[in-house]
């Protein structure tokens, strides 16, 4: 018995069919594409654009803390147990009191004086210096 429907029945077929693996990537390109711009997050936001101040204007409130832990309103050395009542005097609710905290203060410092500004009622800028620029 050659020659018979069993012998073609083992032939091996020998093509690799890649149109399952084309239609998952499709599929999978067209989720992508719908859900890549859901992913975008944040608001489209024009920001003014504001010349740089050379100088702070006098009239000007500002509370530092050095890096040995030393307290100052307007460069005048302050005990931090006489903190609030020097500034409270001074500071009137809705007052701009900018705060230069060191970078090496641990985070109870800061968060020490700023309690004390909050509690005085003044909205505080915090001041950085700017990141260097890279040519």
């Amino acid at each position: 018995m050659t020659g018979g429907w069993f012998e073609e029945k083992e032939r091996v077929l020998s093509d690799i069919n890649i149109t399952p693996l084309v239609d998952v990537s499709l599929v999978l390109l067209i989720i992508f594409m719908i859900t890549a711009p859901m992913m975008v997050q944040g608001a489209d936001v024009r920001l003014p654009r504001t010349q740089r101040m050379d100088s702070l204007p006098e009239t000007l409130l500002i509370v530092s803390v050095t890096a040995d832990g030393r307290a100052l309103i307007n460069g005048e050395a302050v005990p931090f147990e006489d903190l609030e009542a020097r500034l409270s005097p001074l500071i009137r609710p809705g007052r701009t009191v900018l705060f230069h905290g060191d970078e090496r203060i641990d985070y109870g410092t800061v968060m020490k004086v700023i309690a004390v500004l909050e509690s005085l009622q003044a909205d505080i800028g915090l001041v950085t210096e700017p990141l260097p620029q890279s040519r």
